[in-house]
């Protein structure tokens, strides 16, 4: 995506090697995570792809605050923090599908969910990829960044979980 006349990159910079210590570590850590953080597999990656998704989606609120307070010159730390958003969205999903094939009970509120995180990653995926025409990236972009969906998937996610 070009933002501002920036372009990201999605892989970084850095050499492979690096790179590949860096995602392995990365993956080390959340694994023991969810290892360590409950007594199953299933609780222990629901977790996971909990924290991963407020972590990613930390990315809105922080943009709200520049906006409304106009800070400026520090395009290139958002830069970088749409692609922390955009792969740590990708690994909750991940985990999140995870999660649900574990998991020994479900219902169609929680299958909405994984629908709904589906849908809103592989568009945001897409918009960053440049793949579709204008007039379709226009409608991801729309679709990806309506609150309604975000609130929706929460809250079919809260009610999944906590009410039968």
């Amino acid at each position: 995506m070009n933002a501002g006349g920036h372009q990201l990159r999605l892989l970084g910079t850095k050499p492979l090697k690096q790179r590949a210590r860096f995602v392995g570590v990365c993956v080390l850590v959340a694994a023991l995570f969810a290892w360590q953080s409950d007594y199953n597999l299933a609780t222990g990656t629901g977790n996971l792809s909990m924290v991963l998704f407020l972590a990613a989606n930390t990315y809105f609120p922080v943009k709200r605050v520049r906006i409304r307070y106009q800070v400026r010159d520090v395009q290139g730390f958002f830069d970088k923090f749409l692609v922390y958003h955009i792969w740590l969205n990708t690994a909750s999903f991940g985990v999140g599908c995870i999660h649900c094939y574990f998991n020994p009970w479900t219902n169609n509120w929680l299958r909405l969910v994984l629908v709904l995180m589906g849908l809103l990653t592989v568009g945001g995926f897409l918009m960053w990829m440049k793949y579709p025409p204008a007039r379709v990236k226009k409608g991801l972009y729309i679709l990806h960044t309506q609150q309604f969906l975000f609130f929706l998937m929460v809250f079919a996610l809260l009610k999944g979980h906590y009410v039968f």
